[in-house]
């Protein structure tokens, strides 16, 4: 091979190398790895086709928006607690909704910081914008008095089930007041008669069976609602939340029933998603689909190591599917690693 000839048999190696290189560079990834960041309580709605998530950062809550299961787009702190108010401290598992055309943000908040944690109530926050400006609606009373509004009483985790035209709030809660924090969360469930205001309370589940039990405390907390087809379940945590035994439950709706009756849900007879060997405190879940509506996903929390107490948790995103009985499959947690992205994902991903 003469010297012109091998320079441009060099030259074209080059560039089919470089090309290669190139291509690869701007392949989508079709896997993501878990977990997706830090943090616990998450929660994760769809709206319009795009996901809204919340969580706690520099002192108040931020608010992300994403065509995206796997990653954010947007995110923005939308709220800071005012100082020396109810809810200035212990800002706990925010939730964000829309409801009526307005976004909503229920979370738990406290008078005190830190420990002991009698003080938490329930408040809600309202904006025209998912991003805000939200103007604070106050407290909200959930207690057995509606009417006069006396002993507002414990309440986190609050969720909104919206069924058959009306609104319900579902939360955690005591079923009277004290002034340390070691006692019994029981799920309660009341109307809406607008999103900050409800009905009177209802007692809807304790913990009664033997894996919901063990601690100092027996608590079933972090309701979120999850709907398939004609069928609507609460998907609750139970177990401390501070411990390896951190579980998920669930409350299945009978059908056509009133889901103010306690006797209208159907308890699970054994834990419907809980740890494995290598994953520990599996818990506080909320539910969607994927960008083309063909998948569920479950969005949990769990512990980076069996230690730590709420200072170690992480986020994690998994499929899961129903049975033939329409109750969810959510399988054995997969933990760490790689999984192949939501469907649909990738072909909204451009080439970068």
């Amino acid at each position: 091979m003469n010297k012109i000839l091998w320079i441009i048999f060099l030259t074209a190696s080059f560039s089919g190398d470089l090309k290669a290189q190139q291509t690869e560079k701007n392949k989508v990834s079709a896997t993501f790895r878990n977990p997706l960041r830090k943090g616990a309580d998450p929660y994760i709605i769809k709206n319009n086709g795009k996901y809204y998530t919340i969580f706690n950062e520099k002192g108040g809550f931020a608010v992300t928006e994403s065509r995206y299961l796997t990653k954010f787009e947007k995110k923005e702190v939308v709220w800071t607690p005012p100082q020396d108010k109810w809810n200035s401290y212990n800002l706990w598992a925010p939730e964000i909704h829309y409801l009526d055309g307005k976004w909503y943000i229920y979370y738990a908040g406290s008078v005190h910081k830190g420990a002991p944690y009698y003080a938490q109530r329930t408040g809600v926050l309202e904006s025209d914008s998912p991003f805000g400006p939200y103007s604070d609606k106050g407290k909200v009373y959930t207690g057995d008095d509606p009417q006069q509004k006396k002993d507002n009483c414990w309440a986190i985790d609050m969720t909104v089930l919206e069924l058959k035209g009306k609104k319900y709030a579902v939360w955690s809660g005591w079923e009277t007041l004290h002034d340390h924090h070691d006692v019994d969360q029981f799920l309660y469930i009341a109307e809406m008669k607008n999103p900050w205001t409800l009905g009177k309370r209802i007692l809807l589940s304790k913990p009664e069976r033997d894996w919901e039990k063990g601690d100092h405390i027996v608590l079933q907390e972090g309701p979120q609602i999850l709907k398939h087809q004609d069928d609507v379940f609460i998907i609750y945590s139970t177990r401390g939340s501070w411990s390896e035994h951190y579980k998920l439950g669930q409350l299945r709706l009978e059908n056509g029933k009133d889901p103010l009756n306690p006797l209208s849900w159907v308890k699970s007879a054994k834990p419907v998603f809980q740890g494995s060997p290598t994953v520990h405190g599996l818990g506080h879940a909320s539910m969607t689909t994927s960008p083309d509506d063909r998948e569920y996903w479950i969005y949990y929390h769990s512990k980076a190591a069996l230690d730590g107490g709420w200072d170690n948790r992480e986020v994690y995103l998994q499929q899961f599917t129903f049975g033939k009985d329409g109750n969810p499959i959510f399988g054995i947690p997969k933990g760490r690693g790689e999984m192949n992205r939501p469907s649909g994902e990738v072909k909204l991903e451009p080439a970068l």
